[in-house]
């Protein structure tokens, strides 16, 4: 299935990365047909079956995760909460930080289709916060109010986002890390490749059995519910200021590359 290889950072272009992403699209819709993957609205489920060519290498492991998944698999409300609650006060915390600083966001839950976009539109999603700056510029708040990560979930968003900038918000941890797509372009290639190449292999059947448990069905237990809620609203607090200023960091910096790059054309335009 993939003919042309990733020697380097350099050989990104765009329409490389429109095939890769095509194939893998076309890939995915394959396997779930063959293992019968699909949403309760008879979509293919691409963001699961992806995760998973991208989380483990070992092909054993991937058959088992399609094939055998958790009989419960949904948080416990308690980390619902809490995400819900990081998410609804950072919103309010960068409209009130841009608003001082001159801008004017426009905010909207959960967009779906197609919209007129405004100078900036920040957007909640079921992970965390999109924030569209001049229509060249997405930043993306993913908020893990847990230990949990994976690197397989930051490249699924850059697959659909390459050129975004992401901020890893981890509540409890007390971390900010940022993620620019633009200076990740060539591994995120390599990482397209290996979920072809695992994917093709699974499809085609040439895998074989393996001793790993990679599923498992036991409930996650809080056993210290009141340590858990004193610790995170505690850190929610710190941080919130922290990310914020994160955020608005980054839209001053595009934005000066923005007005000195429409400054350059102008300029030009005027010698021509």
């Amino acid at each position: 299935m993939l003919e042309q290889a990733v020697k380097s950072e350099e050989e990104f272009d765009d329409g490389f990365f429109d095939y890769l992403r095509c194939a893998i699209n076309d890939l995915c819709d394959e396997i779930a047909k063959k293992f019968d993957l699909y949403t309760s609205r008879g979509e293919p489920r691409r963001a699961f079956i992806l995760d998973k060519l991208m989380k483990y290498s070992c092909y054993g492991c991937i058959m088992k995760v399609l094939t055998h998944q958790r009989e419960d698999g949904r948080a416990d409300m308690l980390f619902v909460q809490n995400h819900k609650l990081a998410v609804n006060l950072l919103v309010e915390e960068l409209r009130r930080n841009l608003e001082k600083a001159g801008l004017e966001p426009n905010v909207e839950e959960e967009v779906k289709g197609v919209y007129g976009r405004p100078d900036i539109l920040i957007r909640t999603t079921a992970t965390g916060i999109i924030i569209e700056v001049a229509k060249t510029l997405e930043i993306l708040v993913e908020v893990k109010t847990g230990a949990g990560f994976t690197y397989a979930q930051i490249f699924r968003y850059f697959i659909e986002r390459p050129d975004a900038v992401l901020v890893l918000w981890r509540v409890t941890r007390r971390q900010i890390i940022v993620i620019d797509g633009e200076k990740i372009r060539g591994l995120l290639l390599k990482v397209m490749e290996a979920a072809l190449n695992r994917g093709t292999v699974i499809l085609n059947g040439e895998y074989k059995e393996c001793d790993h448990n990679p599923v498992r069905n036991e409930p996650y237990i809080i056993e210290d519910a009141q340590g858990l809620v004193d610790d995170f609203l505690s850190a929610l607090a710190e941080t919130i200021p922290s990310v914020a200023d994160t955020v608005l960091g980054i839209i001053r910096s595009r934005l000066g590359d923005i007005e000195t790059s429409q400054q350059t054309v102008e300029v030009n335009n005027v010698d021509q």
